[in-house]
């Protein structure tokens, strides 16, 4: 294993928690590079987003970027290679997506206890791990 993708979002810690440490245990067993994403979400519908401020997206991607920075300095240990990446748009489109840009070996991914919602739409998790082309470890 040389690469792996280990999706956060920064927001939620109870969401990256448990994925965080196994990715870390990972990398250090293989001497394997970490690359770190967080998606901002996209709007859904157009209508939606002409509520927002033009120049959301952006500052939207500046402040996850600075975050993702923090996060990275805060709980990533010193030898591991790792790479920030932030991205804006469909959440698990956008992790299949840098999976295949960055040609993981594996993407490492926090999952929680499904509620009636996730099964009428489907968590993002399980769609990563039904259409990704590597190996999904998902860490409940």
């Amino acid at each position: 294993m040389k690469t792996i993708l280990l999706p956060v979002d920064i927001f939620h810690p109870t969401g990256w928690e448990r994925s965080l440490a196994h990715a870390i245990s990972l990398a250090q067993q293989h001497g394997a590079a970490l690359h770190v994403l967080a998606v901002i979400p996209d709007y859904g519908m157009p209508m939606v987003g002409s509520f927002f401020p033009k120049d959301y997206s952006k500052n939207a991607l500046k402040e996850a970027k600075t975050k993702l920075d923090e996060f990275i300095n805060a709980n990533i240990p010193d030898g591991i290679k790792v790479t920030p990446h932030v991205k804006h748009g469909n959440i698990y489109k956008e992790i299949l997506a840098g999976a295949d840009a960055l040609d993981v070996d594996m993407i490492v991914m926090a999952s929680h206890r499904p509620e009636m919602q996730d099964y009428l739409l489907g968590p993002n998790v399980a769609r990563v791990v039904r259409h990704a082309r590597q190996s999904v470890c998902v860490i409940r």
